[in-house]
């Protein structure tokens, strides 16, 4: 089993046709969940910003994405449901025994990253695919170990043991420091509401594991 971290540097989402003219209409674009397959695409729950005098409905002039339905709207962002038939999307979609893990973003000043989790065939044929699709910047290849000791494979979700621990290795545990979650959450490439609802949520399991092994 192998997870692969995947970025692509922003001057290269640039020069990417349908990528490139999605950050000109967005600032970020943030895939939350996927709602659903079919032989057209893939239904993406996503979290957009728009750029100043942009509205939502111009992805509807890409060849790839369309939105289906807007969901909530506020000063932080739109929630809409899209459909996404772009090649990248749906061969690590449609791939079979690999999965691409939400939420993943592209992002007008940090570029796009995405995490892939697979059986090692899978991920090779992925990765071959990518260097005609778009190939990445950056590829990080973790070997996947068994289940975490002491029971926290069950009280931590994988999200919220891959925010813990990216926190903790950066040293936003340790006495003066200075790293924030806005910090944290930009290095991840997720947005800063996500990033801290993974950590709180982990912060809470951890205290209360501890709270009942204590007792």
């Amino acid at each position: 089993m192998r997870k692969v971290v995947l970025r692509w540097n922003l001057s290269t989402i640039q020069g990417a046709k349908e990528l490139g003219h999605i950050l000109q209409i967005c600032q970020r674009f943030e895939v939350l969940a996927h709602l659903g397959v079919s032989p057209v695409g893939i239904v993406q729950l996503a979290e957009i910003v728009l750029q100043d005098g942009k509205d939502i409905n111009e992805l509807n002039d890409l060849d790839s994405f369309q939105v289906m339905e807007i969901h909530e709207e506020s000063e932080d962002g739109i929630l809409a449901s899209i459909l996404c038939s772009h090649s990248l999307a749906k061969s690590a979609i449609e791939l079979s025994n690999l999965h691409l893990q939400p939420p993943y973003s592209l992002d007008a000043t940090g570029g796009m990253e995405m995490r892939v989790t697979g059986l090692t065939g899978a991920m090779r044929r992925f990765l071959a695919l990518l260097r005609v699709v778009l190939p990445p910047d950056k590829v990080s290849v973790i070997t996947m170990r068994g289940e975490m000791v002491n029971g926290w494979d069950k009280v931590l979700t994988k999200r919220q043991q891959e925010v813990l621990s990216f926190a903790v290795e950066r040293g936003y545990y340790q006495e003066g420091a200075t790293i924030t979650i806005k910090d944290l959450a930009e290095e991840m490439g997720i947005s800063r509401s996500t990033f801290g609802g993974h950590l709180q949520d982990a912060e809470r399991a951890v205290m209360h594991k501890a709270g009942s092994d204590l007792n």
